[in-house]
């Protein structure tokens, strides 16, 4: 199976702690991409979820951090107000180190109001002056010139309460600046080759933004402009990668916005929403000068515009499949070795890790292929690691709860084993003393061993298609009427079909009656899809084809007469959507048998698409299909010829390969009488 020989992956050598050392099986994508970034390309990474898109960027900018760049400066962006325009500030990029200027300003640009301790030695001059002129006043006199005064004090006094609260007695008021709003604001400082990674549906976090400010964003009470503005990730990308994943989820008027970047280097920023005080606010252009790397599935490329799309210089298709061979065996023992020292998790076993060499290739669909969706062994390795350590938990639990529901008796002799084990202890201490020194022992290691991988699959906790399907096969299996190796009949057959993305074989009855009408067809019952349908109605032609220009072994019994026949194909209890065209080859058996009135055996399910010519043509989910038939106990499965490569395991049933349909005639037929026989 591997290279070396080890029992556990602690026999194994430790993995480079350098991610580019860590990509499996994408060598010429990682090429391509180090040529596009040395060469500053733009690069669009596609391919299936798992296969390492994101690690391939991460690799890059990890070398791209350690390595040294004669021809990067770092830089400073800084945001200053526009004395001119407030709503339109100026944003900098300052190359090299930036020094904040620590200069006064100049006296005749503040404009102050009084000072809180002024305005109270005012009221208190104004109190004793009107003391002293109304000394000489009568009471009637006084009296007013008393309620007067208290409110001329009181609208002072608020008028002091509310510019302490709102900070307004030092700050700029009507037609003045505050020395704190005319202070830059440093908005990224970069002294490294940046590599910046956005998300395409987060706007703001792409291409920048402005604060809302409930006050108006004008002094003295609001924000200046200048200190509300967010730098996107395209502007953080300065001098270095922008790396877009997701792209399926970028708007339309974000690719605009993307392409004017890439085209004039630089990008203004504004307020994103009509209803915040930002909205006014924009800056001048700001450098974006960056190597864009996006990524996304196969099928999101149609989500981008075209004019972005011919923007991009590289676009790479990273591979879902290896081959089956030692040396990619040995890049899959490399990759559980990295899952298990990365992610904190106990050793596995040499079986195990060949069950998960097999795995690899069930999720590859062939037996010379390994599937490159490492992201799903990993869950696969990681759910298996819980299920080692939840052993000993569920062992500690039953001892735990046997010991509550002990009888008195069983507590005494509990106690004495009790104390016979406190007569080892110094026994066990000493044994313990010496295996410290050799490591943890042997009887505290836990391993994930290959039944804690297989009890992963079969619960199909590692995907949410896989657990629906082994929920739909658990409910209705035992309601189908599905009876292997029964006596022969006549238009009755069971094809194979594979339930979820991920993959779960299941048997299919399919039963074919012929009416004799005025008005030939065929009809199609529980079919949903298209492919199904026009795959069925193949089938149909070709039965009709055979029987009419005699070319199958076998004779009917009396003339028929095709003009007036009528067809009903059922696939009996299909509960689930039932599409693809892997069913023809079953569908044309059955119809042949219904027409010449010839029963068909019951031990076997077929699978395998046809031609117009009879050929068997390869299907998918060949290995799905053949357990499917093994478990319901069919003693055969016949398979096109070409999907022969692709099985993986081959035991408790016996596969027969077919590479026309006249082949198989003579093995699924019941014709001991000689006379369907042709001569």
């Amino acid at each position: 199976m591997f290279s070396i020989k080890f029992k556990t992956t602690e026999e194994l050598p430790e993995p480079s702690s350098r991610l580019i050392d860590q990509i499996i099986g994408q060598d010429e994508a990682l090429n391509i991409v180090l040529s596009a970034v040395k060469n500053k390309r733009h690069v669009i990474l596609l391919g299936d979820p798992g296969v390492g898109k994101s690690m391939i960027v991460k690799a890059v900018g990890e070398l791209i951090e350690k390595s040294p760049s004669d021809d990067f400066t770092p830089y400073t962006i800084i945001a200053k107000p526009n004395l001119k325009n407030p709503e339109k500030p100026i944003v900098e990029l300052i190359e090299g180190s930036y020094k904040e200027d620590i200069e006064d300003i100049k006296p005749k640009m503040i404009r102050q109001p009084p000072g809180l301790l002024t305005l109270m030695l005012i009221m208190v001059f104004f109190t004793l002056l009107t003391s002293y002129l109304v000394r000489g006043l009568s009471q009637t006199y006084l009296l007013a010139v008393v309620a007067t005064t208290a409110i001329v004090s009181f609208a002072l006094a608020f008028v002091v309460v509310f510019l302490a609260m709102f900070g307004a007695t030092r700050g700029a008021m009507s037609n003045t600046v505050s020395p704190l709003d005319l202070k830059p604001v440093v908005l990224y400082e970069c002294k490294k080759r940046p590599v910046v990674r956005a998300s395409a549906y987060n706007v703001t976090k792409l291409l920048g933004d402005v604060r809302h400010c409930p006050l108006g964003g004008k002094p003295p009470l609001g924000t200046p402009p200048h200190k509300r503005i967010i730098l996107g990730a395209i502007h953080e990308a300065h001098k270095g990668i922008l790396y877009v994943d997701e792209i399926k989820t970028m708007p339309p008027e974000v690719q605009d916005y993307l392409l004017t970047a890439l085209q004039d280097k630089c990008l203004s920023i504004s307020g994103r929403n009509p209803n915040s005080s930002g909205a006014t606010v924009e800056t001048n252009p700001i450098p974006c000068d960056f190597i864009l790397i996006m990524s996304g599935n196969m099928d999101d490329i149609n989500n981008l515009r075209a004019p972005l799309l011919d923007r991009i210089d590289y676009k790479i298709i990273l591979k879902n499949k290896m081959d089956n061979t030692q040396e990619n065996r040995d890049k899959l023992l490399q990759f559980i070795v990295q899952e298990i020292k990365n992610n904190n998790l106990n050793h596995m076993t040499y079986e195990a890790c060949c069950e998960i060499v097999r795995i690899a290739q069930l999720f590859a669909g062939s037996r010379d292929k390994l599937t490159l969706r490492l992201r799903k062994l990993s869950n696969i390795i990681k759910m298996a690691n819980d299920i080692a350590m939840g052993k000993s938990i569920q062992e500690i639990v039953e001892e735990l709860s046997g010991r509550e529901n002990t009888t008195k008796e069983e507590e005494k002799e509990g106690k004495l084993k009790s104390i016979i084990e406190v007569l080892k202890i110094g026994e066990r201490n000493k044994k313990r003393e010496e295996s410290k020194d050799k490591g943890v022992t042997a009887a505290k290691k836990v391993y994930i061993d290959v039944e804690h991988i297989r009890k992963v699959i079969e619960s199909g906790i590692y995907s949410m298609s896989k657990q629906v399907a082994i929920d739909y096969l658990r409910e209705f299996k035992r309601y189908k009427h599905i009876v292997p190796n029964d006596t022969p009949k006549i238009g009755v057959i069971y094809g194979l079909a594979v339930i979820g993305s991920d993959g779960m074989g299941d048997v299919t009855k399919i039963i074919t009656q012929i009416v004799d009408s005025k008005n030939p067809g065929t009809h199609l019952l529980n079919i949903s899809g298209d492919i199904a349908k026009h795959s069925i109605t193949l089938a149909s032609a070709l039965s009709k084809k055979y029987i009419s220009e005699g070319k199958l072994p076998l004779k009917p019994e009396k003339d028929i007469d095709l003009n007036r026949k009528e067809i009903y194909i059922q696939f009996s209890q299909s509960y689930s959507k039932i599409d693809g065209d892997s069913a023809t080859a079953a569908v044309c058996l059955s119809i042949i048998s219904a027409l010449l009135e010839i029963p068909l055996k019951q031990d076997f399910a077929i699978t395998g698409s046809l031609d117009l010519n009879g050929n068997i043509l390869a299907v998918g989910g060949i290995n799905e299909k053949i357990n499917a038939a093994r478990e319901y106990g069919f003693k055969r499965v016949i398979i096109p010829e070409s999907n022969m490569i692709d099985v993986i395991d081959d035991k408790g049933i016996e596969i027969i390969p077919a590479k026309r349909l006249d082949e198989i005639i003579p093995l699924v037929f019941e014709y001991d009488n000689k006379k369907y026989i042709k001569q």
